[in-house]
């Protein structure tokens, strides 16, 4: 008796060595954190007394008020993405809880706040 139990439970973790598991889609989305900040967000300038529309696309590309940013990305993780402008200036955006928070504009030296556009 306790040889056919050993014999199925050998058999049964041949098996499931055999079997690939895959990961699921939001473990996945864990290790690649463009996700975290693709969207439209909302930031107001107190200085100019303006609110400004920042965009973040599936492909980094970056648009404040429908303005097209020219630079890269220099570094994307899950609390900061940096992105370096063609003049060489930064714009950092902090995030938490996976969710930015806030932008730093580097030409500027002035940290705005942002929430997300749900429109």
């Amino acid at each position: 008796m306790f040889r056919n139990v050993f014999d199925r439970s050998q058999s049964l973790l041949q098996r499931l060595q055999q079997i690939k598991f895959k990961l699921p889609a939001k473990a996945a989305q864990k290790n690649d954190p463009t996700a975290i900040y693709v969207g439209t967000w909302l930031f107001y300038d107190i200085k100019q007394a303006r609110h400004h529309q920042l965009k973040i696309s599936p492909q980094l590309a970056i648009s404040i008020d429908d303005h097209p940013l020219a630079g890269t990305v220099t570094t994307l993780t899950a609390h900061q993405l940096l992105f370096l402008d063609q003049y060489g200036y930064e714009l950092q955006i902090t995030a938490a809880y996976e969710r930015p928070f806030e932008i730093y504009d580097e030409a500027d030296h002035r940290t705005y706040p942002i929430q997300q556009n749900k429109h």
